[in-house]
């Protein structure tokens, strides 16, 4: 990162922190003009949403405000993930030009978009928004326990004078390593995916380690229980702050320092919340999260169903920030593994282990489902027909034995693995494909 795109990072930041305070007919006006732009342009520059506006019998100029957005189908991850590149990047960008960035695969489908340099320095800006706003300063100590590639965000530049520059600890390494890590870099700001942190606390108590005291905890990615927010807030002496968000979007929503709800980014993305045929539901009421990012023009993302639920609510926050609120966040909570003797793993280890597989890209869709400690049930739903299932489920107990107790010290000689391959997936729940599951409960 060149100090000429920190510099735009810190505009869109200073920028974005002013609009915390729009009353909300001036963010209804800005946010229906950047609604208006983004569907013109997505219609004009990309082959896949003339399509999309053509089969729903619907003109961009009728799109004038968020309700008019009900017009349009729900458009799933899948639905993208069958065209090809030239149909979903706008028509004005090289994609060589641009960032790439994949979905951890929390849903089973890992998807790869693209961002510009414009973009990737807003997406930036509205991310650190909601830290600095709950009290992050500009030289704190920041470290995050994420998967490696967030390193490469961070440049020499930011490490060198010390602003925002987060450490990043990877996920895939051993706890006793993380642990480790975190203890020597002593950060202000303790951050990653809630799940992680968690299991950080549950190693530093083994271990006896009682002097990584961070100021600030923000939490992502895993939605934990209230009891275990109250378990690290215990451990490392410091308030957690809940984050939500996807990487499609990154950072939607999140916890202000009253913690009554979560604040949503509105000038950022329009989020609605929808039931089973699409229509939005009612304040109080729980509905799967739909985006519309007023941002994204490399790869316009409008009417995008995550899989997510949410609760849409009217209160007012006593923080005194703007910006409308959700109540509950539902269907991202991965489970937890539980092993003999306890042992608990973090889906988010397993799920970058089969990331790290040589045979993933013969595996479509996979989930798994822990039956009890001693058993695991694998679901593969295959690329191509053709892919010898005796070699992929070979390989893939084999890589799951090998690999998975190097990142979590867990013995897994007493583990069954039962390696199925099946035609589909069956959604569960309220249309959530979770792909990791767990009848074991971890978090007692």
């Amino acid at each position: 990162m060149s100090p000429l795109r920190f510099a735009k990072i810190s505009y869109n930041l200073w920028r974005a922190r002013a609009r915390l305070k729009w009353e909300k007919q001036r963010m209804q006006v800005y946010q229906n003009k950047k609604l208006r732009e983004i569907v013109h342009y997505a219609f004009s520059n990309v082959p896949f949403y003339r399509e999309f506006f053509k089969a729903a019998k619907v003109d961009p100029s009728d799109i004038k405000s968020p309700s008019d957005l009900n017009r349009l189908p729900v458009i799933r991850k899948n639905d993208m993930r069958q065209r090809a590149e030239s149909e979903l990047i706008s028509q004005e960008f090289d994609v060589a030009s641009l960032k790439m960035l994949k979905t951890g695969g929390s849903t089973g489908q890992p998807f790869s978009f693209y961002v510009s340099k414009q973009e990737d320095s807003w997406r930036k800006a509205i991310y650190m928004r909601a830290n600095v706003t709950c009290g992050q300063k500009l030289t704190d100590r920041w470290v995050a326990i994420l998967d490696a590639e967030r390193a490469v965000d961070v440049s020499s530049f930011q490490h060198k004078i010390g602003i925002f520059a987060q450490n990043v600890v990877p996920v895939t390494w051993s706890r006793k390593s993380q642990l480790e890590a975190v203890e020597k870099l002593e950060p202000d700001v303790l951050d990653g995916f809630s799940g992680a942190l968690w299991l950080l606390a549950k190693e530093a108590e083994a271990q006896k380690i009682a002097c990584i005291r961070p100021r600030i905890i923000f939490g992502t990615g895993e939605l934990i229980s209230q009891s275990s927010r109250q378990y690290l807030e215990e451990s490392f002496g410091a308030p957690y702050y809940d984050q939500f968000g996807c990487t499609e979007i990154d950072r939607s929503a999140w916890q202000c320092i009253e913690r009554s709800g979560y604040h949503m980014d509105v000038d950022s993305v329009i989020m609605q919340f929808v039931d089973e045929d699409g229509f939005e539901v009612a304040p109080g009421e729980r509905g799967e999260i739909v985006y519309t990012s007023l941002f994204n023009r490399a790869m316009p993302l409008i009417r995008y169903g995550v899989q997510d639920m949410g609760v849409p609510i009217d209160d007012v926050c006593p923080c005194g920030i703007k910006l409308p609120m959700m109540k509950v966040v539902e269907g991202r909570s991965n489970s937890f593994l539980v092993f003999p003797g306890g042992r608990v793993v973090s889906p988010m280890s397993f799920i970058e282990t089969m990331k790290a597989f040589s045979y993933v890209k013969e595996i479509d869709q996979y989930r798994v489902l822990q039956k009890s400690e001693n058993l695991v049930e694998i679901s593969i739903k295959k690329t191509d027909e053709k892919v010898d299932e005796q070699k992929l489920r070979k390989t893939l107990l084999t890589n799951i034995v090998s690999g998975l107790p190097k990142v979590e010290n867990v013995d897994l000689s007493g583990v069954e693995f039962d390696i199925k391959f099946v035609d589909e997936l069956p959604l569960v729940g309220r249309g959530k494909l979770s792909v990791v599951s767990s009848n074991v409960e971890a978090f007692k």
